[in-house]
């Protein structure tokens, strides 16, 4: 404990028995009939008071809720010896740790008292391993629970005021926080009230006119005073119970710039364990490596349900406070912490446990399944039935379900196997998994016995070369799951249709399981990946995508995240319509499904599209390509039939089914509505297309047709050109780059900056580099003349971006962004090969001169920057992709050549 008082105070917190009896011998000769003796509850922990200070006996009758009186032969949980008026002796504060009895003499502060009497509580708890205490505070707004901690002066009770006179905001507590339910199934912090009048600082009048005006009624000692939380403002101003969402550090430094930033929880603990006061409480008695282990494993756990900032308060006050109610409002703690993880080579530890699993067994229990009593299979009409029943009709008379996890687990994804497919590094979090993995593979088998299951096979693709079995064991313990296995029968195609050429893939899928313990397991090797804790469908889709294309690279194929379509367009030079195969690839959000399923305004007599895919395919060595899927997966933020005509034609078909869409009581579909996420999803019927449709889901070797166009699809919104032709090696680099940025509604903290995906393809098992050889040596076998590569930007050019005063990225002047319209008359030129190139000096790449119906000046980068702007972006972006290149060890030295 650390004194807070402004005198001289002896403290000793270990005692020894023959110690406290000589300091109790002491306190009982000034202990007389007129002294007190009073017993309170803090959440269930009861300590004594025995006083002859009435000061303090009133504050703690008053503090604290009572105890129902301790009789005589039951012993409290501790007790206080607060004794005035001994002459001669300085003020102390004496501990036993023992018996839990603290000595005080000449306190003369009530604050110190109680103090004394939580640490007390704290001592007992955790001694009992039974940790459920934080020093803090705690206000509530709208429901979810922020909580204050730091330093003493760093203005946790003055932050704590300013929030409380917010719109919806309630005071929980201003010092002690009992957190009564730490995870349990629905993975939350639940706290409860500890005091029943709250003890606060006096100066906290000058910035809050409630406590001023309470402050003429309220009990004082020694710059504190007591009030009754109920006198702030009723209940609309108080709450005894919520739910902790964001936990804020204050700290103070003038030289940070930075008013609030984003924690992970390394960074957090580690601040708790620096400060002067052990994990922000002053209130300890005892502490000790045993207790730091503890505290640091509960404070792990918080972390997993509780967003983390950091508050520098040495920034103007109110600025401080805009930041934190601007962070309320926005809601940005909701989402996963996207800070680039911190990763570290993979252990001798982990290394064993991966080599210790006994993977055919694991194989053999799950084959086992499709005989057990508690998995049934019913048919696709059954399937439809089912699901039904939990689903939202809309005016089209299609389904929408809504899932708990809006999208993929990336973070909690691991890949298990030999050596060849392992991660080089790990993620904390991912460690965590690995050391778990022998007792969770073990209690998911146990499940396994005990759950309701329904098994779906399907077939994965329509060929004579390689269409795997694909078999989901879905969970449905929460019957509503039923639609997981209906949505996945719409994706692939069924048995009687396909015969398989390929091996079993089986996936596991466990909605209900504990959320703190979401994760993914994915075992390439035996084809098998379980899913744990999530309800996403896309989860399901990429799981069996992502073992299909380990199985497709060892077949000497190559699995692309990519679209694919046949486009027949009038040759500009030979006047002939001429037939290419195109792979469209793009990471989520840039436009990879708009453009696979769009016309591109070919308009001409025997022109046209013909889609084949939009999301994953395998490249064969002729350069044929084969299809996956019958249902196509799309992102249905912002559809619209004035801009995607056919993608809206179809979505708003009875066939498709969408998940997380909004949709109102009248059965209405908002595409725009993001309020249940941003990741509004729907399947589509490939066959829903009409005329518009390949007749299969694959295209034939490059021999058989006139050509193939590789369009490689980023978004940025600086000084990238809006298309570009590339040399083969120059694709095989934007391949390796797969090269976007984080956006406003992904993550408003990162917006602007870059991300990069080998490939655009975040399902990629194994070492990256040999991925970006393989595409290259593929596509530089094949006849050159035949082979064109273009980069497509569907960003724009001219943002200029900058952080404010809080730290994050606004937006100073807005992108010159290209209309899906004008990108396709881009593809369209493409294809007819009517466009004329010139070279541009910042990438070594040819731009259009001119392209029909696009005015291509206005995405020139001099309208939109001086030439030292210029300069600097071209710079940061060549010197940002050199860095990330250096991680990808073995790239082709004629790849890497041609970064310029």
């Amino acid at each position: 404990m650390t004194q807070d008082s402004d005198y001289y105070c002896n403290m000793d917190y270990d005692i020894s028995l023959e110690r406290r009896e000589e300091l109790i011998n002491i306190a009982s000769r000034y202990i007389g009939y007129e002294s007190s003796i009073w017993a309170v509850s803090i959440n269930g922990y009861v300590i004594q008071l025995i006083t002859n200070d009435l000061v303090h006996d009133e504050f703690f009758r008053d503090n604290f809720f009572p105890s129902h009186q301790i009789e005589e032969d039951l012993r409290p949980h501790g007790i206080i010896y607060a004794v005035s008026g001994i002459f001669d002796t300085d003020p102390g504060i004496y501990y036993n740790q023992e018996t839990k009895t603290a000595i005080l003499f000449n306190i003369e502060d009530y604050y110190t008292l109680r103090s004394v009497a939580l640490g007390i509580v704290l001592d007992v708890s955790e001694e009992q391993n039974k940790l459920h205490f934080i020093r803090g505070s705690l206000i509530d707004v709208n429901g979810e629970g922020f909580v204050f901690m730091g330093e003493k002066g760093a203005g946790i009770s003055t932050h704590s005021f300013l929030l409380l006179e917010t719109n919806l905001a309630r005071i929980h507590s201003v010092d002690w926080i009992y957190l009564e339910r730490l995870g349990g199934a629905l993975g939350r912090i639940s706290t409860l009230s500890s005091e029943r009048k709250l003890l606060i600082k006096n100066d906290i009048k000058s910035i809050s006119q409630r406590v001023k005006i309470l402050s003429k009624k309220s009990k004082d000692n020694k710059g504190f005073m007591l009030i009754d939380p109920w006198w702030i403002g009723g209940e609309e101003k108080h709450v005894d119970t919520t739910r902790i969402k964001v936990l804020f550090f204050l700290y103070q430094d003038e030289r940070d710039k930075n008013i609030g930033v984003r924690i992970d929880p390394e960074e957090a603990l580690k601040m708790l364990k620096n400060a002067n006061s052990p994990f922000y409480n002053p209130h300890t008695l005892v502490f000790n490596e045993e207790r730091e282990k503890l505290k640091t494993n509960f404070f792990k756990t918080i972390f997993k349900h509780a967003a983390t900032y950091k508050i520098n308060t040495a920034h103007n006050l109110f600025d401080v406070q805009r930041w934190i109610q601007s962070l309320i409002e926005t809601k940005e703690y909701q989402e996963p912490l996207k800070e680039e993880p911190k990763e570290s080579p993979i252990d001798n530890e982990i290394r064993r446990i991966i080599s210790e699993i006994n993977y055919d067994q694991l194989l053999s229990e799950v084959i086992k399944l499709k005989s057990k009593s508690n998995v049934e299979n019913p048919n696709p009409k059954e399937l439809e039935k089912r699901s039904k029943l939990y689903g939202t009709e809309t005016k089209w008379g299609s389904y929408n379900f809504v899932s708990s996890v809006k999208n993929r687990s990336a973070p909690l994804t691991v890949v298990i196997g030999s050596e060849k497919l392992q991660a080089k590094h790990l993620t904390q979090v991912q460690k965590e998994i690995f050391l778990k993995l022998p007792k969770t593979i073990k209690d998911v088998l146990n499940y396994l016995e005990k759950g309701s299951f329904v098994v779906t096979k399907r077939i994965m693709g329509n060929n004579d070369h390689f269409t795997p079995r694909c078999i989901l064991y879905c969970s449905t313990h929460r019957k509503e799951m039923i639609h997981l296995p209906f949505m996945f029968d719409k994706s692939l195609f069924r048995p009687e249709d396909v015969k398989q050429n390929g091996p079993d893939l089986f996936m596991i899928i466990i909605p209900e399981w504990h959320e703190v313990d979401r994760q993914i397991l994915v075992f390439p090797e035996i084809g098998l990946t379980i899913a744990l804790g999530t309800d996403y469908y896309g989860e399901i889709k990429k799981g069996f995508l992502r073992m299909a294309m380990w199985c497709a690279k060892q077949e000497k194929m190559l699995g692309l995240h990519a679209g694919a379509k046949l486009i027949k367009a009038k040759d500009a030079e030979t006047e002939e319509i001429k037939r290419y195969s195109t792979l469209i690839f793009g990471l989520t959000a840039t436009g990879k499904t708009t453009h696979s399923c769009h016309t591109h305004n070919l308009d001409l007599p025997g022109e046209g599209i013909e889609i084949v895919q939009d999301d994953f395919i395998a490249l064969r060595k002729d350069g044929s390509i084969l299809g996956t899927e019958r249902g196509f997966f799309l992102k249905t933020e912002g559809i619209s039939p004035e801009i995607q005509k056919l993608i809206y034609n179809v979505v708003t078909k009875p066939s498709t089914i969408f998940e997380n869409v909004m949709i109102d009581y009248r059965h209405n579909v908002y595409f725009l509505d993001e309020t249940l996420t941003g990741n509004g999803r729907g399947i589509m019927q490939r066959t829903e297309f009409g005329e518009a449709i390949h007749e299969t889901v694959n295209l034939p070797e490059i021999e058989a047709l006139d050509g193939m166009i590789i369009l490689l699809i980023t978004r940025r919104n600086t000084i990238v050109p809006i298309a570009a032709k590339l040399t083969i090696e120059q694709a095989a680099l934007a391949f390796a780059l797969g090269e976007s940025i984080h956006t406003s509604g992904s993550d408003p903290r990162r917006a602007g900056e870059s991300i990069r995906i080998v490939g655009t393809n975040p399902f990629i098992v194994g070492d990256k580099a040999e991925e970006v050889n393989i595409f290259y040596n593929m596509i530089k076998s094949l006849p050159e003349d035949k082979v064109r590569c273009f980069q497509i930007n569907t960003g724009g050019i001219g943002e200029i971006m900058e952080k404010n005063e809080y730290g994050r990225n606004i937006i100073k002047k807005k992108v010159e962004r290209i209309p899906i319209d004008e990108m396709a008359n881009i593809i369209r030129g493409i294809a007819r090969n009517d466009i004329e190139w010139e070279p541009e000096p910042y990438f070594g790449t040819l731009v259009p001169k001119s392209v029909e119906g696009v005015n291509m000046s206005k995405y020139d980068p001099k309208l939109h920057y001086s030439e030292e702007e210029i300069e600097s972006l071209v710079k940061e972006l060549k010197k940002e992709r050199k860095e990330y290149l250096t991680k990808l060890k073995g790239i082709h030295p004629n790849v890497l050549g041609s970064l310029k």
